[in-house]
């Protein structure tokens, strides 16, 4: 396991912090009802960071640049812009609350 530096109170619901965790970019967020995920920074789409102003609604996050939309807890893609083509899922880590 790989330590964020974040304490589960240092989140508020939808709020999301991003952090290099063993030289790979994450968002560490809760979703709407308050549950932790981290997935990785880069939308798959054209790799837009998600960290600068991405949305979490309940569990989906929507990337900031062109509206892609993945759940927090498996990465699928909900709905994505068509062009360019979107490349995967939106990567995640497992996390502990501990």
């Amino acid at each position: 396991w790989i330590k964020t530096g974040l304490k589960a109170s240092d989140l508020g619901p939808t709020e999301l912090k991003a952090k290099n965790l063993a030289g790979v970019d994450v968002l560490v967020g809760k979703d709407g009802g308050g549950k932790l995920f981290c997935v990785g920074n880069l939308c798959p789409h054209i790799g837009t960071p998600m960290s600068e102003g991405a949305d979490v609604i309940g569990d989906v996050i929507v990337c900031p640049l062109h509206g892609s939309s993945f759940k927090v807890t498996t990465g699928e893609l909900i709905d994505w812009c068509p062009s360019p083509p979107i490349i995967g899922p939106l990567t995640g880590l497992p996390i502990e609350k501990k």
